[in-house]
């Protein structure tokens, strides 16, 4: 058995008395750790009897038999490939992988060469502060970076790799929270009349049907609440004969029938398309690729459309915010937060909270009704005071 003692200094008042715990001298360990090993003495490496306490029972821990050894002199290329391959056999999406090949296989690793570091447990929490110096990002990207290399660690210490996870001693970055935009309807309404004239623009075998396939992507995002990629590689046999869109939310296991406008189902129904499968994509390559395409084309639509914030400076667009806008939309119309969620495609109702809180009708009206009982009490403040000012006159 192990056992703690202080080694006090010369001008340490309990210097005589080695079982003295509270001063600030250094704190030993002596003992067996087990009935096979010899006697040991070793600095425990701390001044608080506690922490010395901890590591004592943990060199006994260590000793025992079947203990873990010592965990492998694991490379960080050889973490990387491995969290790498692990991802690929998840079926991970796409853009998924890619931010971890960025982080990981370029960053990562170039870092660490410059740095001479190669071993993986020589990226402790002091170099991988040294690390995310390197990004240059904002907070937001910053952060969920960072949450990226925790969860890289958590796949190192189910590998018996590490003991412990070193991204989880790192401060997290500031989040800046920006409120959700979307488009207000008269804003909606001018991206839509832009779209009739998206034809002029000359390029790729499509462009006489340009128009019709833009106007229809955007009416699609507004009243399902698809995400940009969902929407281009959405399926044709999805859309049901009396215009209700078939979604199955992967995130919540919930299969949602969203039904859609008549005039925007039948113009779905009249688009020419490439492949008789799919609304707009060919059904060739990677619907990441096809969704890069329309989303350089929609900023194209959006520079012509020109929406402009109150004060008249540019304000800026992007697909997500058709989403958005039908969320917002249903949540200004008074439809419950947890049936958007699911209509969403949420994991979670606090997701939904998180983004669009500020336009839940049902709470913005209980708001609104407390300030409005203020007055109540205000009015008869100043009727009891307008009392009192004639009896005194």
């Amino acid at each position: 058995m192990l056992t703690v003692y202080t080694r006090h200094s010369q001008k340490c008042p309990h210097r005589d008395d080695i079982a003295w715990r509270r001063c600030r001298c250094p704190k030993w360990i002596q003992g067996t750790p087990s009935e096979d090993h010899e006697f040991l003495r070793t600095s425990a490496a701390t001044r608080t009897w506690e922490q010395a306490e901890e590591k004592a029972r943990k060199l006994e821990e260590e000793a025992r038999p079947g203990a873990r050894k010592t965990a492998p002199a694991i490379t960080i290329e050889e973490a990387v490939a491995a969290y790498r391959a692990d991802e690929a056999a998840r079926c991970l999406s796409k853009s998924t992988t890619n931010q971890s090949k960025t982080l990981f296989q370029f960053h990562l690793r170039a870092w660490a060469k410059d740095v001479g570091l190669s071993l993986l447990r020589e990226l402790t929490t002091p170099n991988l502060v040294k690390f995310r110096a390197t990004w240059g990002n904002g907070p937001n990207t910053t952060r969920r970076k960072h949450e990226r290399l925790i969860g890289f660690f958590e796949f190192c210490i189910g590998n018996d790799w590490l003991d412990k996870n070193p991204a989880l001693k790192m401060k997290k970055a500031e989040e800046k929270r920006v409120p959700t935009d979307y488009f207000t309807r008269e804003e909606f309404q001018r991206i839509e009349d832009a779209t009739y004239a998206y034809g002029d623009w000359r390029g790729g075998r499509d462009f006489r049907y340009r128009p019709e396939r833009m106007r229809a992507l955007i009416l699609l995002m507004r009243w399902s609440g698809l995400a940009i990629r969902d929407a281009v590689s959405l399926e044709k046999d999805k859309l049901s004969a009396d215009g209700k869109l078939f979604l199955y939310r992967a995130k919540t296991g919930v299969p949602v029938r969203v039904p859609l406008p008549t005039k925007l189902a039948e113009l779905l129904r009249s688009l020419p398309t490439v492949n008789p499968n799919y609304f707009f994509w060919s059904g060739n390559g990677d619907p990441e690729t096809a969704k890069k395409g329309w989303q350089r084309a929609l900023r194209r639509l959006f520079k012509r459309a020109k929406i402009k914030k109150p004060d008249g400076t540019p304000k800026r667009c992007h697909p997500h915010m058709f989403r958005d806008t039908f969320a917002v939309e249903l949540l200004l119309s008074g439809v419950p937060i947890d049936q958007v969620s699911l209509l969403l495609g949420h994991s979670s109702v606090k997701v939904t909270e998180k983004h669009y809180s500020p336009f839940v009708k049902a709470r913005q009206e209980q708001l609104e009704n407390s300030v409005k009982l203020s007055w109540q009490v205000h009015d008869e403040w100043l009727t009891q005071s307008a009392k009192t000012n004639q009896h005194i006159n």
